[in-house]
């Protein structure tokens, strides 16, 4: 539990310093970020076949393609969302083997070049707007993580689905509140707003980072693995440290179109 708790916030300290270096550092983390979670969601299902390994490097070649836009270039957005469908459909003719590449495949691969793009290029949006709205995204992600993995394992008793066994119900309500009540702090003392607005999209955020969370943990379950194919040895991968962040930057984006 030490280990977990401690990787967290060490996480959460090295991602502030980066917001603190400034914004090139910040979006080249985002960057790299983007790209080990497209290997892990592409090895998880792509593992043992060598064959579609070039596949992977076009779809790098998609992230970097959308990311970069806006950040050492700006072409125009349908040019860069274009491009990675060609590159990714158009090996289907050249497979020319349903077994090996098809549309199916494609789509996959596809799917999760534009959402990791989207996501990853959330947090760059928005800490280009703020840097201290984004410093409160991580806050709550990794609070609402961290004190319901403490919560589950010190009093956790109900299991809270069969997604993911080891989360409970008790774990996930003081996760929950942990998030709502630091997210709500840090957002009232350092960024400034309405106490019941800013409650209520704590609330709302901490409750989505526990969707993430679970929503890719199916992911992990749809493919019967227990983890995701590790890329540096003994760390559990980077989209265990993002699920959460990633589902709470895509909603709390929409917040910022109210406030």
């Amino acid at each position: 539990m030490k280990k977990r708790v401690l990787g967290a916030f060490i996480v959460l300290f090295l991602l502030i310093l980066t917001l603190i270096i400034g914004s090139d550092a910040f979006n080249l983390l985002m960057c790299l970020c983007a790209l080990l979670s497209f290997v892990e969601l592409f090895n998880i299902r792509y593992e043992n076949k060598k064959h579609i390994m070039v596949m992977k490097l076009l779809g790098l070649a998609s992230i970097l393609l959308i990311l970069f836009n806006g950040i050492f270039y700006n072409v125009n957005t349908y040019s860069v969302y274009i491009i990675p469908i060609l590159l990714i459909t158009l090996p289907i003719l050249v497979y020319n083997n349903n077994k090996r590449y098809n549309i199916n495949d494609a789509i996959y691969i596809l799917g999760i070049c534009y959402f990791l793009s989207l996501s990853y290029g959330t947090l760059i949006r928005v800490s280009s707007l703020d840097m201290l709205k984004c410093v409160y995204i991580f806050i709550i992600a990794f609070i609402t993580d961290t004190y319901a993995y403490i919560g589950g394992r010190l009093v956790g008793r109900h299991k809270l689905c069969d997604i993911s066994p080891n989360k409970t119900v008790e774990g996930s309500i003081i996760g929950v509140v942990m998030g709502t009540i630091v997210g709500t702090v840090y957002y009232l003392n350092v960024v400034g707003s309405e106490l019941v607005f800013v409650l209520l999209m704590s609330l709302s955020l901490s409750i989505m980072g526990e969707v993430g969370d679970l929503m890719f943990s199916s992911i992990k379950r749809y493919f019967n693995k227990k983890d995701y194919s590790n890329i540096i040895p003994g760390h559990g991968g980077i989209l265990d440290r993002f699920d959460s962040v990633i589902f709470i930057a895509l909603l709390f984006i929409l917040f910022l179109q109210i406030i």
